[in-house]
């Protein structure tokens, strides 16, 4: 570790430079950001349980994000043919030819693979995981961006662990696990609600965590307007703890359906 570079450190923009370019021995940084576009409101007496996940793989704004039931093979597949590069024959698609994916193995440790897709036809991943935290685009056709919208689905449980909306070339999630062996310390997060007009809509967030095998509960709250304070941002010193195999999530509530929230967070992970 070099002179003056660690957790309280008073100059945390030295630290955080020193940790993103990997010269502080076991710790990396992780930064999350999501979005669910379509973010509908649930009872406000049961906010907390039914609050809806900032992640790009809502359908109808009411679909949050569920782990595989166990380490489990992932099909691979775009809604669209163009994802393909033979695209069945000698002329490429012009959408997304390979990704990449990243997650924890069945040991919840991190590992990542490159995936060749085949349009509309699943294609499974060669390694099983626990969970999906990221995939992007590495190589396209003449479009420069997945045509289609790129899910992965857990053999274990058929739930959707990722998602790439069409024409992003990466996922929007704001949903993180804590690899084995480590600890995650959080320096902030944040959330937005993006709305052109109208009446003033609230959205409650949520920074939520759950240990493995256990429920979710809240961590830290903020509040958002369209109109008012479209913006929330929070920053921790000393840095909050997440412990290993804990997952960590940014959730919202707004007061009306159909609202577009993003959010992340910032993440140090330190090995032990």
């Amino acid at each position: 570790m070099g002179a003056g570079a660690g957790i309280n450190d008073p100059n945390p923009v030295g630290f955080g430079l020193e940790v993103a370019a990997g010269n502080i021995t076991g710790m990396s940084a992780i930064n999350k950001f999501g979005r669910n576009p379509d973010c509908d409101t649930a009872a406000s007496s049961t906010a907390v349980v039914v609050a809806r996940d900032v992640w790009d793989g809502s359908i109808a704004g009411a679909v949050n994000w569920v782990p595989p039931t166990a380490a489990s093979l992932h099909a691979i597949v775009s809604t669209s043919v163009e994802d393909d590069p033979d695209k069945g024959g000698a002329t490429p698609g012009t959408g997304a030819f390979t990704i990449r994916v990243f997650g924890l193995d069945s040991a919840y440790a991190l590992q990542q693979e490159d995936v060749e897709l085949n349009g509309a036809a699943a294609v499974n991943t060669a390694k099983t995981y626990t969970m999906i935290h990221r995939m992007y685009a590495l190589t396209w056709g003449t479009g420069g961006a997945n045509v289609g919208a790129i899910t992965a689905t857990a053999a274990s449980g058929s739930t959707v662990t990722a998602k790439i909306t069409a024409l992003m070339n990466q996922t929007l999630m704001a949903i993180y696990q804590i690899p084995a062996g480590k600890s995650g310390y959080m320096s902030s997060w944040n959330g937005e609600i993006h709305k052109a007009g109208g009446a003033t809509v609230l959205a409650d967030l949520f920074l939520m965590s759950r240990e493995l095998g256990g429920g979710w509960r809240v961590r830290d709250t903020g509040v958002v307007s369209s109109s008012a304070k479209p913006t929330f941002e929070r920053h921790y010193f000393p840095p909050k703890t997440f412990g290993e195999k804990s997952y960590v999530k940014v959730a919202a509530n707004p007061s009306a359906d159909a609202q577009d929230i993003a959010g992340g967070f910032d993440l140090v992970l330190v090995d032990g």
